[in-house]
Protein backbone atom coordinates (compact mmCIF):
# COMPACT_ATOMS: atom_id res chain seq x y z
CA UNK A 1 0.00 0.00 0.00
CA UNK A 2 1.26 3.48 -0.91
CA UNK A 3 1.95 5.58 2.20
CA UNK A 4 0.05 8.86 2.32
CA UNK A 5 1.79 12.09 3.22
CA UNK A 6 0.79 15.72 3.12
CA UNK A 7 2.01 15.72 -0.48
CA UNK A 8 -0.52 13.04 -1.48
CA UNK A 9 -3.53 15.32 -1.03
CA UNK A 10 -4.21 18.93 -2.07
CA UNK A 11 -7.23 20.80 -0.69
CA UNK A 12 -9.09 17.59 0.05
CA UNK A 13 -8.28 16.06 -3.34
CA UNK A 14 -5.79 13.27 -3.87
CA UNK A 15 -3.06 13.51 -6.46
CA UNK A 16 -3.50 11.15 -9.39
CA UNK A 17 -0.01 9.78 -8.74
CA UNK A 18 -1.19 8.43 -5.36
CA UNK A 19 -4.22 6.50 -6.67
CA UNK A 20 -4.11 2.74 -6.13
CA UNK A 21 -6.57 -0.14 -5.52
CA UNK A 22 -5.80 -0.41 -1.81
CA UNK A 23 -8.15 2.34 -0.67
CA UNK A 24 -11.87 2.75 -1.37
CA UNK A 25 -12.76 6.41 -0.87
CA UNK A 26 -11.00 8.67 -3.35
CA UNK A 27 -11.61 12.22 -4.55
CA UNK A 28 -9.76 14.01 -7.35
CA UNK A 29 -9.83 17.38 -9.08
CA UNK A 30 -9.09 16.81 -12.77
CA UNK A 31 -9.30 18.21 -16.27
CA UNK A 32 -10.95 16.00 -18.90
CA UNK A 33 -8.33 15.73 -21.63
CA UNK A 34 -10.09 13.24 -23.88
CA UNK A 35 -13.29 11.23 -24.01
CA UNK A 36 -14.36 8.47 -26.40
CA UNK A 37 -16.69 5.50 -26.63
CA UNK A 38 -15.56 1.90 -27.18
CA UNK A 39 -17.77 -1.05 -28.19
CA UNK A 40 -17.65 -3.97 -25.75
CA UNK A 41 -19.60 -6.96 -27.06
CA UNK A 42 -23.24 -5.89 -27.26
CA UNK A 43 -22.64 -2.77 -25.16
CA UNK A 44 -20.20 0.11 -24.97
CA UNK A 45 -17.76 1.69 -22.59
CA UNK A 46 -16.89 5.36 -22.11
CA UNK A 47 -13.17 6.02 -21.77
CA UNK A 48 -11.48 9.23 -20.64
CA UNK A 49 -8.03 10.63 -20.01
CA UNK A 50 -7.90 12.86 -16.93
CA UNK A 51 -5.10 15.15 -15.74
CA UNK A 52 -4.51 16.91 -12.43
CA UNK A 53 -2.63 20.08 -11.52
CA UNK A 54 0.63 18.16 -11.32
CA UNK A 55 0.47 17.09 -14.99
CA UNK A 56 -0.14 13.45 -14.04
CA UNK A 57 -2.65 11.65 -16.25
CA UNK A 58 -4.84 8.59 -15.74
CA UNK A 59 -7.40 6.62 -17.70
CA UNK A 60 -11.01 6.53 -16.48
CA UNK A 61 -13.82 4.16 -17.48
CA UNK A 62 -17.61 4.39 -17.29
CA UNK A 63 -19.48 1.13 -17.87
CA UNK A 64 -22.35 0.90 -20.37
CA UNK A 65 -25.19 0.98 -17.84
CA UNK A 66 -23.82 4.15 -16.19
CA UNK A 67 -22.93 6.23 -19.27
CA UNK A 68 -26.26 8.05 -19.54
CA UNK A 69 -25.96 9.13 -15.89
CA UNK A 70 -22.68 10.97 -16.46
CA UNK A 71 -22.27 11.81 -20.15
CA UNK A 72 -23.67 15.36 -19.96
CA UNK A 73 -21.18 16.26 -17.20
CA UNK A 74 -18.10 14.85 -18.88
CA UNK A 75 -16.96 17.56 -21.29
CA UNK A 76 -13.49 17.68 -22.85
CA UNK A 77 -11.28 20.52 -21.50
CA UNK A 78 -13.55 21.09 -18.49
CA UNK A 79 -12.43 20.71 -14.85
CA UNK A 80 -14.47 18.46 -12.57
CA UNK A 81 -14.25 16.92 -9.14
CA UNK A 82 -14.84 13.16 -8.99
CA UNK A 83 -15.59 11.38 -5.72
CA UNK A 84 -16.42 7.80 -4.73
CA UNK A 85 -14.89 5.62 -7.42
CA UNK A 86 -12.86 2.45 -7.67
CA UNK A 87 -9.26 2.13 -8.82
CA UNK A 88 -8.16 -0.96 -10.72
CA UNK A 89 -5.17 -2.11 -12.73
CA UNK A 90 -5.04 -1.46 -16.49
CA UNK A 91 -5.04 -4.96 -17.98
CA UNK A 92 -4.63 -4.11 -21.67
CA UNK A 93 -1.16 -4.34 -23.21
CA UNK A 94 -1.43 -0.85 -24.73
CA UNK A 95 -1.93 1.95 -22.21
CA UNK A 96 -2.97 5.47 -23.27
CA UNK A 97 -0.92 6.98 -20.40
CA UNK A 98 1.90 5.61 -18.19
CA UNK A 99 -0.26 5.23 -15.05
CA UNK A 100 -0.64 1.52 -14.14
CA UNK A 101 -4.14 2.03 -12.74
CA UNK A 102 -7.43 3.46 -13.97
CA UNK A 103 -10.46 5.11 -12.39
CA UNK A 104 -13.66 3.06 -12.61
CA UNK A 105 -16.98 4.82 -12.06
CA UNK A 106 -19.56 3.32 -9.71
CA UNK A 107 -23.28 3.93 -9.48
CA UNK A 108 -22.64 6.28 -6.53
CA UNK A 109 -19.75 8.18 -8.14
CA UNK A 110 -20.17 11.96 -7.81
CA UNK A 111 -19.12 14.35 -10.61
CA UNK A 112 -19.29 18.10 -10.18
CA UNK A 113 -18.04 20.94 -12.39
CA UNK A 114 -15.47 23.19 -10.71
CA UNK A 115 -13.95 26.55 -11.60
CA UNK A 116 -10.25 26.35 -12.39
CA UNK A 117 -8.32 29.25 -13.89
CA UNK A 118 -5.59 27.11 -15.37
CA UNK A 119 -4.04 27.35 -18.83
CA UNK A 120 -1.86 24.28 -18.31
CA UNK A 121 -1.31 22.08 -21.35
CA UNK A 122 -0.95 18.33 -20.93
CA UNK A 123 1.54 16.98 -23.44
CA UNK A 124 3.79 13.97 -23.17
CA UNK A 125 5.93 15.14 -26.10
CA UNK A 126 8.48 12.53 -27.10
CA UNK A 127 11.67 13.25 -29.04
CA UNK A 128 11.78 11.73 -32.52
CA UNK A 129 15.34 10.50 -31.99
CA UNK A 130 14.16 8.48 -28.99
CA UNK A 131 11.29 6.96 -30.97
CA UNK A 132 13.43 6.01 -33.96
CA UNK A 133 16.15 4.58 -31.72
CA UNK A 134 13.61 2.19 -30.17
CA UNK A 135 14.13 3.26 -26.56
CA UNK A 136 10.52 4.40 -26.08
CA UNK A 137 8.09 1.85 -24.65
CA UNK A 138 5.70 1.00 -27.54
CA UNK A 139 3.05 -0.18 -25.06
CA UNK A 140 2.41 3.37 -23.82
CA UNK A 141 0.92 6.04 -26.07
CA UNK A 142 2.87 9.26 -26.60
CA UNK A 143 2.37 12.77 -27.99
CA UNK A 144 4.40 14.08 -30.93
CA UNK A 145 4.80 17.51 -32.54
CA UNK A 146 6.42 18.60 -35.78
CA UNK A 147 6.07 20.32 -39.12
CA UNK A 148 3.90 18.41 -41.60
CA UNK A 149 5.85 17.18 -44.63
CA UNK A 150 5.41 14.68 -47.46
CA UNK A 151 1.65 14.22 -47.25
CA UNK A 152 0.54 11.41 -49.55
CA UNK A 153 -2.89 10.93 -51.08
CA UNK A 154 -5.73 9.68 -48.94
CA UNK A 155 -6.58 6.16 -50.09
CA UNK A 156 -9.34 3.67 -49.38
CA UNK A 157 -8.01 0.22 -48.49
CA UNK A 158 -10.47 -2.63 -49.23
CA UNK A 159 -10.85 -5.11 -46.37
CA UNK A 160 -13.45 -7.82 -45.76
CA UNK A 161 -12.79 -7.47 -42.00
CA UNK A 162 -14.39 -4.00 -41.92
CA UNK A 163 -18.15 -3.48 -41.93
CA UNK A 164 -17.87 -0.78 -44.62
CA UNK A 165 -15.75 -2.94 -46.89
CA UNK A 166 -12.51 -1.19 -46.02
CA UNK A 167 -10.94 1.82 -44.36
CA UNK A 168 -9.21 5.10 -45.25
CA UNK A 169 -5.46 5.32 -44.81
CA UNK A 170 -3.04 8.25 -44.97
CA UNK A 171 0.73 8.54 -44.69
CA UNK A 172 2.67 11.72 -43.98
CA UNK A 173 5.73 12.87 -42.12
CA UNK A 174 6.54 15.16 -39.23
CA UNK A 175 9.86 17.02 -38.99
CA UNK A 176 11.20 18.27 -35.69
CA UNK A 177 13.66 21.10 -34.97
CA UNK A 178 16.58 18.67 -35.31
CA UNK A 179 15.55 17.94 -38.93
CA UNK A 180 14.58 14.40 -37.92
CA UNK A 181 11.63 12.95 -39.81
CA UNK A 182 9.02 10.67 -38.25
CA UNK A 183 6.58 8.75 -40.44
CA UNK A 184 2.93 8.84 -39.40
CA UNK A 185 0.08 6.58 -40.46
CA UNK A 186 -3.54 7.48 -39.82
CA UNK A 187 -6.53 5.25 -40.52
CA UNK A 188 -10.31 5.55 -40.48
CA UNK A 189 -12.22 8.75 -39.79
CA UNK A 190 -9.15 10.43 -38.29
CA UNK A 191 -7.28 10.05 -41.58
CA UNK A 192 -10.11 11.83 -43.39
CA UNK A 193 -10.33 14.54 -40.73
CA UNK A 194 -6.58 15.19 -40.84
CA UNK A 195 -6.48 15.28 -44.66
CA UNK A 196 -9.36 17.76 -44.88
CA UNK A 197 -7.85 20.06 -42.24
CA UNK A 198 -4.41 19.91 -43.85
CA UNK A 199 -5.79 20.69 -47.33
CA UNK A 200 -7.30 23.90 -45.95
CA UNK A 201 -3.88 25.00 -44.70
CA UNK A 202 -1.48 23.31 -47.14
CA UNK A 203 -0.33 26.58 -48.74
CA UNK A 204 1.28 27.55 -45.45
CA UNK A 205 3.56 25.89 -42.92
CA UNK A 206 1.48 23.58 -40.73
CA UNK A 207 2.55 22.44 -37.27
CA UNK A 208 0.81 19.33 -35.99
CA UNK A 209 0.45 17.93 -32.49
CA UNK A 210 -0.83 14.36 -32.28
CA UNK A 211 -1.88 13.17 -28.83
CA UNK A 212 -2.21 9.60 -27.62
CA UNK A 213 -0.58 7.85 -30.60
CA UNK A 214 0.92 4.40 -30.45
CA UNK A 215 4.23 3.32 -31.92
CA UNK A 216 4.57 0.51 -34.44
CA UNK A 217 7.25 -0.94 -36.69
CA UNK A 218 6.81 -0.44 -40.43
CA UNK A 219 7.60 -3.15 -42.99
CA UNK A 220 11.01 -1.49 -43.28
CA UNK A 221 11.51 -2.10 -39.52
CA UNK A 222 11.46 1.59 -38.75
CA UNK A 223 9.42 3.01 -35.88
CA UNK A 224 6.47 5.22 -36.81
CA UNK A 225 3.36 6.50 -35.06
CA UNK A 226 -0.22 5.52 -35.78
CA UNK A 227 -3.60 6.33 -34.30
CA UNK A 228 -5.59 4.38 -31.76
CA UNK A 229 -9.26 4.34 -32.75
CA UNK A 230 -11.19 6.82 -30.62
CA UNK A 231 -8.43 8.06 -28.35
CA UNK A 232 -5.94 9.78 -30.70
CA UNK A 233 -6.41 13.54 -31.17
CA UNK A 234 -4.87 15.84 -33.76
CA UNK A 235 -4.22 19.58 -33.49
CA UNK A 236 -3.11 21.66 -36.50
CA UNK A 237 -1.45 25.01 -35.78
CA UNK A 238 -2.94 25.19 -32.26
CA UNK A 239 -2.69 28.53 -30.46
CA UNK A 240 0.24 27.47 -28.29
CA UNK A 241 3.76 28.76 -27.68
CA UNK A 242 5.29 25.59 -29.10
CA UNK A 243 3.50 26.26 -32.40
CA UNK A 244 4.91 29.80 -32.57
CA UNK A 245 8.40 28.51 -31.84
CA UNK A 246 8.26 25.93 -34.62
CA UNK A 247 6.74 28.36 -37.12
CA UNK A 248 9.61 30.77 -36.49
CA UNK A 249 12.19 28.02 -36.92
CA UNK A 250 13.78 27.91 -40.39
CA UNK A 251 16.14 24.96 -40.95
CA UNK A 252 19.06 25.40 -43.33
CA UNK A 253 18.57 21.97 -44.86
CA UNK A 254 16.33 18.92 -44.86
CA UNK A 255 18.95 16.25 -44.28
CA UNK A 256 17.64 13.30 -42.34
CA UNK A 257 20.07 11.91 -39.72
CA UNK A 258 20.68 8.18 -39.78
CA UNK A 259 19.21 6.58 -36.65
CA UNK A 260 20.37 3.20 -35.41
CA UNK A 261 17.35 1.21 -34.18
CA UNK A 262 17.62 -0.83 -31.00
CA UNK A 263 15.77 -4.13 -31.21
CA UNK A 264 14.37 -4.15 -27.69
CA UNK A 265 12.22 -1.30 -26.40
CA UNK A 266 11.81 -0.52 -22.73
CA UNK A 267 9.33 -2.66 -20.83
Amino acid sequence: MIPFTSDSCDGGYFRIASLNPNMGEWSVSVKILNCWSVSRGTGRELNMILGDEHFTQIQAVVRDELIDNYLSRLIIDEWVSIKKFDVSRVNSILRPVPHRFKIVFRSDTLVQSINMCSSRTYFNLTEFVSILSGIVNPNICVDVVGKIVNVRELVFVPSVEHSQGGYFELYFGLRDTECIHLECRLTGDLAVEFYDLWKQRSRNTVICIIKFVKLELSQEHRWRCTNVTGSTRIMLNPDLSITDEMLCWNPENDQVPIITRKENAME
